[in-house]
């Protein structure tokens, strides 16, 4: 497995680097043996940051924020990303909250890098791929009852962990020495007293419901945990089982997202805002313009507003509703004195509904018409025939005209419902032991594995809806397809009688298909280290008290991924209306040799300012070999990290590190296929008649200029006459690239410990941090980029990526259309700032009282999108550019009583600050408000084993800040709803401990 040439060298120089290090502080070898044979043995740890068994009285020199598990039962948490999500170094990832754009797993994002540059551990060993659609750690697999603790590394750490831990690494510590039983549940509810008059006035002017107060979103869990000991005491097994359902929030029952919202200054609108909606409602057009089919079936112009589209945000959840089953298992035992064999196995099934608005027969200027249809003749209002350009010859003669927009909305059909079925198991296997009570050892093996399969229904086949669409009459007079194959029914949209739509089940059944898609991955690690305390052979410096610490290792991964759709959406440009284009199967492995090894030397002991002085350093070569699709690739990477820490005085210790961090290319990196996207424009601004536009070309009143316009491809025909992006969003041409390269990132932080004698119970920290990533992989230049860039200096660099449809418009719905982003080593990333941690404890008449505060100043989080491009600073921003908020600064404190009644009280202030829109242009919605959470709970002690817990999240009630330009994925319902709470959450927990 480890026979590869370059691996083999590099194995080869590292053990004569180690043996040269050891061999030059060899000074007083036997000189230390009579004095440490009568010394107690000192225990070994291992932290996070390290693959050494740390001697504990050694500082160690990487900032790791840990956190226990019992916070997460105290706030109420029954999932790790909501725990974890409070913590100002973890952004929005992957989350229950997100509907459009779902994956079904739950992710983590530190430091903004990506959720891709995150690396998940439980007790040290790597997660799976989440899913076949994402390599992001799903971290529903971490059973949030068994857990001791979490260990925040932010910052590159790929030295010792290896590929994906450049944004920092999340360790989850679980408990391995429970004995008894454990059982307990927890209820929890959401309620909303939707009492804001900006919005309401916004739902009464576009003749929208208005939601009154509501609870919702429950949710309900069980679980039991069994542990026991041998015997002789030599080993332990856990067991732990739980159960959760979730019921979902529907965007309709908020009122800042009960409709979606815009800029206007129309007739319908309430303060500059408006319902906006999508197009895609009744809306029809052709050579003749663009029409509007009220609700009566007359046929008018085109002129946008509330009235003329469909508010297709109050459909969509808020949170989705979702059924957890999870079982985890984890023993130990002792074999002998120097021989332990340890085993863990963890499963989990989890099924979630992404409900989004109904589909539409989505595409401007998409289908052909035949100008003899029966339905299209002598409407109310403009004639269908003219908006599609048929003359009278062309209506005699039955000519099928292309290029229309026929976009019915499927109310009749109902919403978009997506099932989401992951489930993932694991299996980790070694052994660990002693020689000669000096060397470490551990071997170990683990195997895992994830299958999920989404199913959408209630969306439209393409070719059955363009099928459906030409019709004609047969000889008993009815109206049936010109082609009647497949049982093809007419689609019926253009008549309206009485006001009732002519749309039947039987169309429906036509015209509506199921999209699946089938995914797995796998991956397999194996891996061996040794390691020594070379102090116990007397190998240290004459100044420092403890010995050098040095450890070699090897590893093997391999991770495999098959994603396989259904072949209506495997087709070019979308088989089904409503994806935004195809779903194309994704095949492939990527497998890596690996040689790592560590060292640590305590370079001065006790001397007079340097109480301790230890310099440590890792390095870790990996080769890599990738195939898929026919093509294969090879690859090798080198990441290496260096530590001081320097403690003058007892009571204060100075660190500092560089790390060089590697994320290699991922299977879903390399292989997927051209595709479809849908990125979001941000508003361009309002016309003359009030409107807001996200295309400044697109309107009958456009907001730039022709010689402007026509920079990004309009003609002057088109001028004054396109369609304007539907709700923002756009499209793109995605893909893979098989030839991309490794990702590289520099870490420097620098801090500070302080926990002064004269204080007791206090300790503060401060660590700046540095992190720089090159080579950043990246679906291209983002869209934004591309059109502003394009519209200001027509620079062909830009505009080239553009191309609009026939009719001038960048809508998404059309094949081609759209930007070109396909995945480059084109970016580079950015960011900065300090963390300060303070906890300080203290014993009182009334009761033990802890304080924990953690908190992140963001100086800065850039993306420069391509080579000489300008960096897009995030630092204190959101919008389209942006994203989900980046406030400067957040903080978690976190205030704990535990009184002498039996009872502990805990008081939570999470704070975001602030944050300004990244589109300057935008004077209306110009930024987010400083908001602070409070978050209040109590657990009574009834007696030894049973207690109670009730608290609630955001006990004030605070609505999210809105921005009209969110979008998926983390963007949902007018806001970021995994960064900003929607609710008020109450809770209420047991839990019998025997």
């Amino acid at each position: 497995m480890f026979t590869n040439h370059k691996l083999a060298k590099s194995v080869r120089l590292a053990c004569a680097f180690g043996a040269a290090a050891s061999l030059a502080f060899s000074g007083s070898v036997y000189a230390q043996e009579d004095v440490e044979s009568e010394e107690e043995p000192v225990e070994k740890i291992e932290v996070t940051g390290s693959r050494l068994l740390s001697n504990p009285n050694v500082a160690a020199a990487t900032p790791v924020l840990s956190v226990s598990g019992a916070e997460a039962a105290a706030r109420g948490n029954l999932r790790v990303e909501d725990f974890v999500n409070v913590l100002p170094q973890v952004f929005a990832g992957q989350a229950s909250e997100v509907s459009n754009g779902s994956t079904g797993t739950a992710t983590l994002n530190l430091r903004g890098l990506g959720e891709n540059r995150t690396l998940v551990l439980i007790d040290g060993k790597r997660l799976p791929y989440g899913s076949s659609s994402t390599s992001a750690a799903n971290v529903d697999l971490v059973p949030t009852q068994m857990l001791e603790r979490v260990d925040i590394l932010t910052g590159g750490a790929s030295a010792v962990y290896g590929s994906d831990a450049v944004g920092g690494v999340a360790n989850f510590i679980l408990r391995d020495d429970f004995e008894g039983v454990e059982f307990g549940g927890q209820f929890s509810t959401n309620y909303a007293d939707n009492d804001n008059g900006l919005y309401e006035g916004v739902l009464n002017a576009a003749e929208q419901p208005v939601p009154g107060s509501t609870m919702d979103g429950d949710e309900t869990l069980i679980y039991a945990m069994f542990g026991s000991s041998s015997s002789d005491g030599k080993g332990n097994v856990t067991v732990y089982a739980s159960y959760e359902d979730r019921q979902e929030i529907v965007q309709s029952d908020r009122i800042f997202s009960a409709c979606t919202l815009g800029q206007s200054n129309g007739a319908s609108s309430f303060e500059g805002f408006g319902c906006v909606g999508s197009a895609n409602f009744r809306l029809f057009g052709g050579p003749g313009g663009f029409a509007f089919q009220e609700e009566d079936g007359n046929l008018i112009s085109y002129a946008g507003g509330p009235s003329q589209t469909y508010n297709f945000g109050a459909t969509n959840f808020f949170q989705r509703p979702s059924e957890r089953y999870h079982m985890y298992a984890k023993g130990d035992y002792e074999i002998s004195e120097n021989l332990e064999a340890y085993l863990d196995f963890g499963y989990i099934n989890n099924t979630s509904d992404a409900q989004i608005a109904p589909s539409a027969s989505f595409g401007i200027g998409a289908y052909d018409i035949n100008c003899g249809n029966p339905l299209i003749q002598g409407n109310s209002g403009l004639a269908f025939t003219d908006i599609f350009g048929c003359s009278a010859d062309d209506i005699a003669n039955d000519v099928i005209v292309s290029g229309i927009t026929a976009s019915h909305r499927n109310v009749e059909g109902g919403s978009r419902n997506s099932r989401l079925e992951n489930s993932a198991w694991r299996v980790v296997g070694g052994l660990n032991g002693f020689i000669d009570d000096t060397w470490a050892w551990n071997i170990f093996g683990q195997i895992s594995e994830t299958r999920d399969q989404s199913s959408a229904t209630n969306d439209f086949v393409v070719a059955n809806l363009q099928q459906a669409l030409l019709a004609t009459t047969d000889e008993d007079g009815n109206v049936v397809c010109i082609d009647q194959s497949g049982g093809c029914v007419p689609y019926n949209i253009f008549q309206r009688p009485g006001g009732e739509s002519s749309v039947t089940q039987e169309q429906l059944d036509f015209i509506q298909g199921i999209g699946i898609v089938n995914g797995e991955t796998s991956q397999k690690v194996f891996g061996a280290d040794i390691q020594a305390n070379l102090g116990d052979y007397g190998i240290k410096l004459p100044t420092a008290d403890d010995g050098i610490g040095i450890l070699f290792g090897i590893e093997y991964r391999k991770d495999e991924l098959v994603s396989s759709p259904d072949e209506i959406s495997q087709i070019q440009g979308g088989g089904f209306t409503g994806v935004g284009g195809a779903t194309l199967a994704v095949a492939g492995k990527i497998e890596v040799r690996e040689f790592f090894t560590e060292v640590q030397i305590p370079l001065i002991s006790g001397a007079e300012l340097a109480e301790e002085l230890v310099f440590s350093a890792q390095y870790r070569f990996s080769d890599y070999d990738t195939a898929g699709n026919g093509t294969s690739n090879s690859f090798d990477t080198n990441a290496y990290g260096y530590q001081l820490s320097w403690t003058p005085v007892e009571d204060v210790k100075l660190r500092a590190q560089y790390q060089r961090a590697v994320r290699a290319p991922n299977v879903i990196d390399l292989y997927t296929g051209q595709n479809t996207g849908l990125p979001n424009l941000s508003p361009a601004g309002t016309d003359a008649s009030g409107e807001q536009l996200y295309d400044p070309c697109a309107g009958a009143n456009p907001i730039a200029s022709l010689e402007t316009c026509a920079r990004t491809g309009v003609t002057a025909d088109q001028y004054g006459n396109i369609l304007d992006v539907i709700s923002g969003q756009t499209q793109s041409l995605t893909g893979g690239n098989p030839n991309l390269d490794p990702e590289t990132a520099d870490t420097v932080t620098f801090g500070v410990v302080i926990t002064p004698a004269s204080i007791e119970g206090l300790s503060v920290s401060v660590d700046y941090f540095d992190i720089e990533v090159d080579d950043a992989i990246a679906s291209g230049i983002p869209a934004q980029t591309i059109f502003d860039n394009c519209l200001d200096s027509g620079d062909p660099t830009f505009c080239s990526l553009i191309t609009r449809s026939s009719a001038g418009s960048l809508a998404a719905g059309t094949f081609g259309v759209g930007f070109q982003q396909t995945n480059l080593n084109i970016a580079s990333l950015a960011t900065s700032g300090v963390d300060l941690q303070i906890n300080y404890s203290l014993q009182t008449e009334m009761g033990d009282v802890r304080f924990d505060y953690a908190s992140t100043i963001l100086d800065e989080n850039s993306t420069v999108p391509f080579p000489g491009g300008d960096p897009v600073e995030c630092a204190g921003f959101f919008g389209n550019a942006c994203d989900a908020p980046s406030p400067e600064y957040r903080h978690r404190f976190m205030a704990t009583w535990n009184t002498n009644l039996d009872v502990d009280i805990t008081a939570t202030w999470r704070y975001f600050g602030s944050a300004q829109n990244d589109d300057e242009g935008d004077t209306l919605e110009t930024g987010f408000r400083a908001i602070s959470y409070l978050d209040l709970s109590g657990t009574y002690y009834v007696n030894d084993n049973i207690e109670l817990t009730m608290g609630v999240l955001n006990l004030l009630g605070e609505q999210p800040p809105v921005y009209s330009g969110a979008g998926p994925a983390l963007g949902n319902g007018n806001t970021y709803p995994t960064v900003y709470d929607t609710s008020t959450n109450w809770f209420a927990s047991f839990r019998g401990k025997f």
